[in-house]
């Protein structure tokens, strides 16, 4: 059964023959409230869902503001959906914001840096979480 996720995506989300979860978390800009809103209700709704580490998660993160809070609330949210986690990515992350993120996660959660990828291309993201 396919529905809509909280910020809006099909889930799941078909991809030749894999199931991914996509996460819109982008073009938010600097509406912090908004962003965080979208990522508890997101939560939320993968808590809810049956299994664990078997979420393929591509988060779109284009022309939102990566600061200090949100790189905290977004480290948060991956470790409490961690157990749900098989892979994630994210598509449009700021290059100059990646460093700080990835530090961020590796002091809060080793193995959930190690699951972690970023990509620029939304195709080339969905081809390496299903694995091909």
């Amino acid at each position: 059964m396919t529905n809509k996720s909280p910020s809006g995506s099909l889930c799941p989300y078909y991809y030749m023959g894999g199931e991914l979860h996509p996460l819109k978390y982008g073009s938010f800009f600097g509406n912090k409230s908004k962003l965080f809103e979208i990522i508890r209700a997101e939560e939320e709704f993968i808590l809810k869902s049956p299994g664990e580490k078997n979420r393929r998660i591509w988060i779109d993160i284009y022309e939102t503001e990566i600061d200090g809070m949100v790189t905290e609330i977004l480290v948060s949210h991956l470790i409490n959906i961690k157990p749900k986690i098989n892979r994630i990515c994210f598509v449009g992350f700021p290059q100059a914001q990646k460093v700080k993120f990835m530090r961020k996660v590796k002091s809060s959660d080793a193995e959930l840096y190690e699951t972690i990828r970023f990509f620029k291309d939304p195709e080339d993201a969905k081809m390496w979480l299903i694995g091909r």
